[in-house]
């Protein structure tokens, strides 16, 4: 058996990078492997396709890039400020990649690709529970809880794809009145 000559976690990171700034169907395999350094045969046993090396690197996006940011719906503190923290956590600047990778990858791929949208349907479930939990936790009643994390994960899906054309204080702005107005409405 050969000695795999790579670290799998960095070509799924550098990859993730080239599936953002050019979208999937916008680089090919012969970039991928210029862009990772690793040949074509490598990636082909690894990943199978270039198909394997999105659903590879969704899959550490959610574990490398995410739960942290969902942990921050268990704080404590007052609910505006929960959720304006968590809407943030996505699409701060600091970030490798401010956004949201799912939602990116989704808007090119969910409607054509059925294991993507199982991907992100899956990712996108687990946000509206852990926002149903943290709206049940603050006290509001699981038949309002329900409607309201889905209007939150409505928030989440624009504002994490905001961040491709306003601004840091229009993504803020639009965040924060998101929140109030959905909160006034159905608070």
């Amino acid at each position: 058996m050969r000695y795999k000559e790579y670290n799998t976690n960095n070509v799924l990171e550098k990859s993730i990078k080239l599936f953002w700034e050019n979208g999937f169907r916008g680089c090919s395999i012969n970039e991928i492997v210029q862009t990772t350094g690793v040949n074509r045969f490598s990636l082909y046993h690894e990943f199978e396709n270039k198909e394997g090396i999105l659903y590879a690197s969704l899959h550490l996006y959610k574990k490398r890039y995410c739960q942290e940011k969902l942990d921050l719906l268990k704080a404590e503190g007052e609910l505006p400020e929960i959720l304006k923290n968590f809407f943030l956590s996505f699409i701060d600047e600091s970030n490798a990649i401010p956004g949201c990778y799912f939602i990116h990858i989704a808007t090119e791929l969910a409607d054509k690709d059925k294991k993507i949208k199982v991907l992100v349907d899956d990712y996108l479930s687990d946000i509206e529970n852990k926002l149903n939990m943290l709206l049940q936790r603050k006290g509001v009643s699981s038949d309002n809880s329900n409607l309201l994390a889905r209007h939150f994960l409505g928030l989440y899906c624009t504002a994490t794809s905001f961040c491709l054309i306003h601004s840091k204080d229009q993504r803020e702005k639009h965040i924060e009145t998101g929140i109030n107005v959905i909160l006034k409405k159905h608070g």
